[in-house]
């Protein structure tokens, strides 16, 4: 599906998602066995539930059929980014304030450090960690990779 397509189904769900205080994260349409699959990873600060994820796709699923946005058959899916997913741009680290994280932060030409602690703050430039040793600062441009925490 061409880019304008992609964006005209994204124009039709983000006031559903907006309504319910959902960010839309990622958006794919591909063909799969003679029918388009639209995904459409969604989050919210907290995390989404597996019944949010449901809610949203019936009605998503409705909207787009009412609309005839997608020609021929397709399929819906809407799902959580996944805890493993890597946080990159500074919406990511927002999300997840209030979450243990674990962060790889580029120190020196080939040497990194791996450190673990709760989101207190993102700063324009920054992220906020409340580690064992303190609070810690960290400039995003040193983050070489975060992701969430399974256990802290």
């Amino acid at each position: 599906m061409d880019q304008p397509h992609i964006q005209a189904i994204e124009a039709l769900v983000q006031p559903i998602l907006a309504e319910q205080d959902v960010e839309l994260v990622e958006l794919f349409c591909h063909p799969q066995g003679g029918r388009l699959l639209v995904r459409l990873l969604v989050d919210q600060i907290g995390g989404i539930t597996l019944a949010r994820c449901a809610q949203l796709n019936q009605r998503i699923s409705d909207l787009l059929e009412t609309s005839n946005l997608i020609e021929g058959s397709f399929t819906l899916e809407v799902s959580s980014p996944g805890l493993d997913r890597p946080l990159t741009r500074p919406r990511d680290f927002e999300r997840a304030l209030g979450e243990q994280l674990q962060i790889e932060v580029h120190l020196a030409e080939g040497h990194f450090k791996t450190i673990q602690g709760m989101l207190l703050a993102v700063q324009p430039l920054a992220i906020v960690l409340r580690t064992s040793s303190g609070s810690l600062t960290v400039a995003f441009r040193e983050v070489q990779s975060a992701k969430k925490c399974l256990r802290w």
